[in-house]
């Protein structure tokens, strides 16, 4: 079984999407469920801009 291999860029999705769930379900989970989805409904538009501002690199491993 061989090692799975991750772009850079490919590791940075994972990094903010795992950091997104943990804050909105710690949200969730300490203020209430409406806070829990406005949390995640926020880190969702930052990521998306986030992906648009860094956009695709020479290389063809962007976005």
């Amino acid at each position: 079984m061989g090692r799975i291999r991750l772009t850079p860029v490919a590791r940075a999705r994972t990094g903010v999407m795992t950091g997104g769930t943990l804050v909105a379900v710690g949200a969730g989970l300490g203020l209430g469920l409406a806070v829990g989805l406005v949390v995640a409904g926020v880190l969702l538009v930052a990521y998306c801009l986030l992906l648009m501002d860094v956009g695709s690199g020479p290389g063809g491993d962007g976005p």
